[in-house]
């Protein structure tokens, strides 16, 4: 089991690997769910020496996506890659709330689907492993979810379904360190976590605090280790059975 960690800056990519990550997610605006991050940012990120996977999503809201919607995520994809992301995290649903085929189905022909994460649409889909049937049909293997639940740790039932028909799950979601060795027993091939701390900036100058929200939320160091260390935890054990 690998630990991964959703990243919004080169700040936090630094913290994710002094805590021992393996690898991260890097977005924009996690605050509404992620955005796919800028280009610079994703070069920065990568120059600092862990394996950087890039969302890509080019709005907040749903996963339904028009036309001009699909063709800008497909381009975003291929920046991220371009500029040195591993692989690319994407999704969406047609109206139904099944698989959008026709985004996938663009995606694979400029993109192979080995460097493919379908994201948490899966967990909104109607049919979770309807949709897992499709996206193995376009030779996507890799998926991040909760298991179609709050929490991760809720999931674990369609997190092994998921696991067990073949899929690279990787766990988000309100993942915790008492969940860990649940999840490994499902068989996930990583854990996904934000280990978020809302900091306030201390510039009080001309009445700011009515003006702006000055917060922001950076990878915390000491959550970031608390969960890196159950991770290590799992794979000590799971190596000694």
């Amino acid at each position: 089991m690998l630990f991964e960690i959703c990243a919004s800056t080169p700040v936090d990519v630094a913290v994710a690997k002094e805590a021992g990550a393996d690898r991260v997610e890097l977005c924009g605006h996690w605050e509404c769910g992620g955005l796919t991050p800028s280009m610079a940012s994703i070069r920065a990120s990568v120059n600092l020496g862990l394996p950087v996977r890039a969302l890509v999503r080019p709005r907040a809201g749903d996963f339904c996506y028009n036309e001009s919607e699909k063709q800008l995520i497909l381009a975003e994809a291929l920046d991220c890659l371009h500029v040195g992301a591993e692989m690319v995290v994407l999704g969406g649903l047609d109206i139904e709330g099944g698989v959008d085929e026709s985004l996938i189905e663009m995606i694979c022909s400029k993109i192979p689907s080995e460097l493919i994460v379908f994201h948490r649409a899966l967990d909104l889909s109607k049919d979770p492993m309807e949709s897992l049937e499709i996206l193995q049909d376009f030779g996507i293997n890799s998926v991040l979810s909760s298991g179609a639940a709050p929490a991760a740790g809720l999931g674990l039932g369609l997190i092994r379904q998921l696991s067990d028909a073949g899929m690279q799950v990787i766990a988000g979601g309100g993942v915790r360190a008492e969940d860990i060795v649940a999840l490994g027993e499902a068989g996930v091939e990583a854990v996904h976590a934000s280990c978020r701390v809302k900091s306030i900036s201390e510039f009080k100058d001309r009445g700011s605090e009515e003006l702006f929200d000055l917060s922001t939320f950076p990878v915390d160091l000491e959550k970031a280790m608390i969960l890196c260390d159950a991770v290590e935890n799992w794979a000590q054990f799971d190596g000694d059975e």
